[in-house]
């Protein structure tokens, strides 16, 4: 520093000092006068690194983090993070239209589906789909107790019934209720 003769006049030298502080301009706590940044500036933004919109230069959270999830609270996935629902929302239940206990609000099945029907393989109204019986299978054959080839599972008569005995009416031990012969007519 000092003076310095140029040509008969005289110039001044100016001494610079380093003035510490913010010196980015967005920031709220900026400093014109700073020179050297000295890392306090402040800067608004989402700070939380889960966040959609993390900021990583922020330094001051101002409230716009935005949380991707289910920010439905019936929901078997529900973010309590979240602010943001993204569709994401998992519900369980059975979603199969035909279902007794079908749930329009379901979109996960979960294996809980109760459809009424026959279970027994062997009526004539089996359905294959029913996981719970409700008494309405009919088993056809022969319902009549007396008959030779009586069904005891059969709840709907179809015809079927085999009474032997001697069905010709020349005979002398002929039976009326026979309809099939077994050979024992005499006469």
């Amino acid at each position: 520093g000092g003076f310095q003769d140029l040509e008969g006049g005289f110039s001044i030298e100016y001494l610079v000092f380093d003035t510490f502080g913010c010196t980015n301009p967005t920031s709220l706590n900026y400093d014109p006068c700073a020179n050297m940044d000295d890392g306090s500036c402040d800067v608004l933004g989402c700070t939380d690194p889960t966040a959609d919109n993390y900021n990583s230069n922020a330094t001051l959270d101002d409230g716009s983090c935005i949380i991707s999830g289910c920010t439905d609270l019936a929901a078997d996935n529900y973010n309590a993070s979240a602010n943001n629902d993204d569709g994401s929302c998992i519900f369980s239940g059975c979603t199969n239209p035909a279902a007794d206990n079908y749930d329009p609000g379901a979109n996960l099945d979960d294996g809980s589906c109760i459809i009424s029907g026959c279970t027994n393989p062997l009526a004539d109204n089996y359905d294959v789909t029913a996981t719970l019986d409700d008494g309405s299978c009919i088993i056809s054959g022969c319902t009549d107790p007396i008959a030779d080839n009586y069904n005891a599972s059969a709840n709907n008569d179809d015809g079927s019934c085999i009474f032997l005995g001697c069905t010709d009416n020349t005979a002398c031990n002929f039976d009326s209720n026979a309809n099939s012969n077994d050979g024992s007519c005499t006469y």
